[in-house]
């Protein structure tokens, strides 16, 4: 991000004012905006610059009393527009998009007798700015900046203040008032995402521990954390208060990986927090998502809650999509802890899926399978132990050698607006009963097929391009839809295919967009397959209906 005349400022004055040591025997330096690069740098000072500044007729630039004065001064500005801060060589420096917090630490000493009379002048100061950039492997890792403020040229260190926000504006944080409110997120983590259990180098609790925590804690962000003990703990959490949860304010691990437990926020109703962080794969999404779902007040806690996402579990679609979406940033859980470190959000769609059968209902935000992909999700778990090739081993198994058919009626209502993808509204739409007729505007398929999938998100897993087309609050179902008649050769070529997107141009393949649809199974030998959970089989309905703030990175 640069400074532009339409964008944030440079506080020039403000720097110039301000000198700082990268350490207490280093010399004194200042921070300088490069609007060409965009980035800070750290430029030493000379002694052409004491005596640019004893040429003034107000020498002393560091009173405060005379602070509009001596910006207005024209020596004072000969000074500054006759710096050569960008031609210097810089002893160190750092680019904001790489920043997630910035701030000003103080200390006062108060065992001198003036400490209460002027106090900032036997103050010490620093600032401490928290930076990931990417190494030369194109992998991001910390090197955070701390730089001592000179106490002598700040009466109260209203520029480093300044200098602060500034900095924070630059790198696109969300929170940058040095005077707004802390947030508080609920972090939510599955000790089991992946396979690998809480000891794994690449689980929840490890990632948790010596990523999030951290990040969290330098972007200002408090935060509880709740490792889930079975299958469910998650949504019974978003549900009500809970007794038995292991939360914490940022505590270690246990020797079992459990987080330690804090009582006191252990009554904290998810409507008290401004988000929540959910760390494994999409199954815990999909829990979150449920439990908001069983609560009376669904829609305020979904338009009042952010959510992230932090890869850790086998597939993580809807990471990969998030990361896609955020201008196809590195898919790894550092990229997403930057994402949700910067604050920045979007909606994103979701859906309201009623079965037939128990008139059941549930909020979905990743995709529902019908057919081949259902079948490969679901009964390649007994291969969960390979990983992410489960799937690939599955499809080939039940899609070229052993294939099924699958009858079914397939309904769905067009968009009827000409602007649907463009205008980011969502409209309600009256959903028919399932035992009265289709409105005539409806468009029905009866057909045998091979796959139907309706996909919400770009990515149904970190390595399956599913739906390129897809956008997050583009307020339709994007559906795939390969009928009997595809031949195994051409099934296959698509199915080669679906790590980069390349199959959305394969014959055979037809792609329907849609607010709304019904699927109608008219054989006993498939699955309903939402967001990667098995759900009751049989007639199924479902329309684009809401939507959730995720935090996202800006493109």
């Amino acid at each position: 991000m640069k400074a532009t005349n339409d964008g944030p400022k440079w506080p020039t004055a403000a720097a110039s004012r301000i000198r700082i040591k990268m350490d207490n025997d280093g010399d004194f330096c200042r921070l300088f905006y490069n609007e060409s690069s965009g980035s800070i740098h750290i430029v030493p000072l000379t002694a052409q610059d004491a005596s640019a500044i004893s040429a003034s007729p107000h020498p002393e630039i560091y009173d405060h009393s005379q602070t509009s004065i001596v910006e207005e001064d024209p020596f004072y500005q000969s000074y500054l527009s006759q710096s050569k801060d960008a031609n210097r060589c810089s002893v160190d420096f750092f680019h904001p998009i790489d920043v997630i917090g910035a701030n000003l630490s103080l200390e006062y000493n108060l065992h001198n007798p003036n400490t209460f009379h002027g106090m900032q002048r036997y103050a010490s100061a620093q600032i401490n700015i928290y930076c990931y950039p990417k190494n030369k492997k194109k992998q991001r890792e910390s090197d955070h900046k701390k730089y001592i403020v000179d106490s002598r040229c700040c009466e109260d260190f209203g520029d480093a203040r300044k200098l602060i926000q500034s900095i924070r504006t630059l790198s696109g944080l969300q929170n940058v008032s040095n005077n707004a409110p802390p947030q508080r997120f609920l972090v939510i983590l599955n000790p089991y995402s992946g396979g690998n259990g809480p000891k794994s180098k690449s689980g929840a609790t490890h990632v948790y521990e010596t990523m999030i925590k951290p990040m969290l804690e330098q972007a200002g962000v408090d935060h509880d954390a709740l490792t889930t003990k079975r299958g469910g703990h998650a949504m019974d959490r978003m549900g009500s208060r809970m007794d038995d949860a292991t939360l914490l304010p940022g505590k270690g691990d246990d020797e079992g990986g459990n987080i330690n437990d804090n009582v006191d926020s252990e009554s904290r109703d998810i409507s008290e927090y401004d988000a929540i962080i959910a760390l494994g794969g999409d199954g815990i999404v999909y829990e979150i998502m449920q439990g908001i779902h069983a609560r009376s007040d669904e829609e305020q806690i979904l338009s009042k809650l952010k959510f992230g996402i932090v890869p850790c579990g086998t597939c993580n679609g809807l990471a990969k999509s998030i990361l896609y979406w955020s201008d196809n940033a590195d898919y790894t859980p550092i990229e997403s802890a930057m994402i949700i470190c910067k604050g920045h959000t979007k909606k994103l769609d979701l859906a309201t899926y009623q079965l037939a059968k128990t008139k059941k209902t549930f909020t979905s935000f990743l995709s529902f399978s019908w057919g081949l992909i259902a079948d490969c999700d679901l009964e390649s778990e007994c291969l969960r132990c390979l990983g992410a090739i489960r799937t690939d081993i599955w499809a080939v198994y039940r899609g070229i050698l052993f294939t099924k058919k699958y009858r079914g009626r397939f309904s769905y209502l067009p968009p009827q607006n000409s602007n649907s993808g463009d205008n980011n509204v969502v409209t309600t739409i009256d959903m028919p009963k399932f035992n009265g007729p289709l409105p005539e505007i409806w468009v029905t398929i009866e057909d045998d097929f091979r796959v139907i999938w309706v996909c919400n998100t770009t990515h149904a897993s970190y390595n399956v391009f599913s739906c390129p087309i897809s956008k997050m609050d583009d307020g339709l179902f994007h559906v795939l839809i390969v009928r009997q008649s595809c031949s195994r050769l051409r099934l296959l070529q698509m199915l080669l295919n679906l790590d980069a997107g390349g199959h959305i141009e394969c014959d055979g393949l037809e792609i329907v967009s849609c607010v709304a649809y019904r699927l109608e199974p008219l054989s006993d030998n498939s699955y309903n397959d939402l967001d990667g959970e098995l759900i009751e089989n049989g007639p199924i309905q479902a329309s684009v209906c809401n939507a959730a703030h995720f935090f996202v990175g800006q493109c």
